[in-house]
């Protein structure tokens, strides 16, 4: 490995098997990895004003970063959260919500069109107990005819404790009553049909932390397996599960098999060489798999 690559920024254990790379191979993998794990990944958070989007946002990541009015929509622009531990930061893009005027919606979609190509993913939140859905679904629409994908979007029922009949959400167990339950699979299964989605779509509760647990597992596994690590040290401690560590643990060793392959095509192989380079990439991942904790 030449002096040129920064290995005091990778643990002691990977820089074996890198130091028995071609020096030019060695620099690119441990380059690659760094700005892997130095990645700042972006999310939009979307929806109808008031389904609950900045207190869904301030209940997965510490330290909360939105700010909150319990009275009307508080987010007028785009406005950029960052939620930083240690050296890493996430980007939280916390959207103005549809459906309060004609006008404003008119320039709120613009925005969200402007936006939706630079998010690693946008969590659109509908409110569980509203009856229409149809500005979320036009807006939605015209992102997807302008060109956003569909994988990139990820639908959450918010507010589940308002669910019909709400006066009978279980307070002591934060669950709802069996008509409750009933109902909220009902309403996920709607918009799973209407916005025809590609992802699950799990009724939450941030007030009552019902299902948190379960959407931050799906969270990370809607997102690209290039971001989900960088996104999971983020969470909440109680937030990250083993599920969620392990679906961000792989994707993180896939990305990393990807970027020894890319690096090792350029090598000049002779059958021996290559014999070496696919026994070394096996090494090279398991360690990955290993370290994965100190680098997340």
């Amino acid at each position: 490995m030449s002096d040129c690559t920064h290995t005091g920024q990778i643990p002691d254990v990977l820089k074996q098997p890198l130091s028995c790379l071609p020096g030019a191979l060695s620099d690119t993998l441990v380059e690659r990895l760094l700005l892997c794990v130095h990645y700042e990944p972006v999310i939009g958070i979307m929806g109808k004003s008031g389904a609950g989007k900045s207190r869904l946002c301030n209940t997965l990541f510490s330290p909360p970063p939105a700010r909150v009015d319990p009275v009307r929509g508080c987010t007028r622009h785009v406005h950029r959260y960052q939620v930083t531990r240690g050296p890493r930061t996430l980007h939280i893009a916390d959207f103005p919500g549809i459906a309060e005027t004609p006008a404003l919606d008119r320039r709120y979609r613009r925005l969200y069109r402007a936006w939706s190509s630079r998010l690693d993913l946008i969590v659109w939140a509908l409110k569980a107990d509203d009856r229409a859905w149809k500005d979320d679904l036009r807006c939605y629409r015209e992102l997807l005819n302008t060109g956003a994908e569909p994988e990139r979007f990820l639908f959450v029922l918010t507010q589940a404790d308002k669910m019909e009949p709400c006066r009978e959400w279980d307070n002591a167990n934060h669950l709802p009553s069996p008509r409750q339950a009933e109902n909220l699979r009902a309403k996920t299964e709607l918009a799973a049909t209407l916005f025809a989605t590609i992802h699950p779509v799990i009724a939450v509760s941030a007030t009552e932390n019902y299902n948190l647990e379960l959407w931050a597992e799906a969270l990370i596994k809607a997102l690209p397996v290039s971001s989900c690590s960088a996104v999971s040290r983020h969470l909440t401690p109680e937030l990250r599960t083993e599920c969620v560590q392990q679906t961000a643990r792989e994707g993180f060793v896939s990305v990393a098999g990807a970027i020894f392959d890319e690096a090792a095509s350029v090598v000049q192989t002779s059958g021996r060489l290559l014999y070496q380079l696919q026994r070394l990439r096996r090494r090279f991942l398991a360690v990955i798999r290993a370290v994965w904790h100190l680098l997340f």
